[in-house]
């Protein structure tokens, strides 16, 4: 896929296979949340893949640097701790709560979830030489801690951000990619979270598909399209399809085929 969908499906992939290491593996169903006027709330679910039960932990992020504007205290989310048996998830609810005298704007908030395995020990208590306790003495946590970060958007008395496209730039010069669209996001400081679809402009089917998240200090966002996909001599039947939510519903509010 393009560069953009390859950063988010890198993203994915990390978010999925969580951590591996030392028998641990968890991950989220979601790494974005988005609350608006019209959804207070929203959830994720923290997965527990391994054969241990998991303890997630969840806490303010230390960086907050992708961030303009926290919707740190009008948030609220449970658990804040949790076990997860082995095999099963536990559902993460973000519910925001913004003060009447709010000003209208996107805020955003970013924490972490982290996952430490529980995991009982074989080592029984000595009772008298020859003989040994029948149960197990402790559980205790693997030195393994993943770190997954989740982001929030609340999205207080305004409307969906959206983004602009910009016709599509060939790169003849590139040996891995044939092009690429430019998205232009049109309110500075609010983060675009969005569907997008690059299809055949005159059979309509769909050549990629996949979200496309523009943070609130960026400004743009590239939609490249690796050759491996996208045949050269087919440059200019490409349409480029953006939903302002994810997953897109109904028809795209925008589109450009070039």
């Amino acid at each position: 896929m393009f560069k953009t969908m390859l950063q988010l499906l890198l993203l994915y992939l990390a978010v999925l296979q969580g951590a591996a290491a030392q028998g641990i593996s968890v991950s989220l169903s979601d790494n974005l949340i988005v609350i608006d006027d019209t959804r207070r709330s929203g959830s994720i679910d923290l997965v527990n893949l391994g054969e241990d039960p998991m303890e997630f932990s969840v806490a303010p992020a230390k960086d907050a640097s992708s961030v303009v504007k926290s919707a740190e205290p009008m948030l609220r989310w449970s658990p804040q701790r949790t076990v997860a048996p082995a095999h099963r998830s536990v559902s993460l609810r973000v519910l925001a709560r913004p003060a009447a005298n709010l000003p209208a704007g996107e805020y955003a908030f970013q924490f972490n979830v982290t996952a430490t395995v529980q995991r009982a020990q074989g080592n029984t208590r000595v009772l008298e030489e020859g003989k040994a306790a029948k149960e197990q003495l402790i559980a205790v946590s693997s030195p393994v801690v993943p770190v997954l970060p989740v982001l929030v958007y609340v999205r207080h008395g305004m409307k969906t951000p959206l983004v602009d496209i910009e016709p599509l730039t060939l790169t003849p010069d590139d040996k891995d990619s044939l092009g690429y669209f430019r998205v232009v996001k049109r309110t500075p400081n609010t983060g675009f979270v969005g569907q997008i679809q690059v299809v055949e402009r005159d059979s309509g089917t769909v050549l990629s598909s996949g979200r496309l998240h523009v943070g609130q200090k960026g400004a743009d966002a590239k939609v490249t399209m690796p050759r491996l996909f996208f045949p050269a001599e087919r440059a200019s039947l490409f349409c480029l399809k953006l939903w302002s939510q994810f997953p897109g519903e109904g028809e795209p509010y925008a589109q450009l085929c070039d």
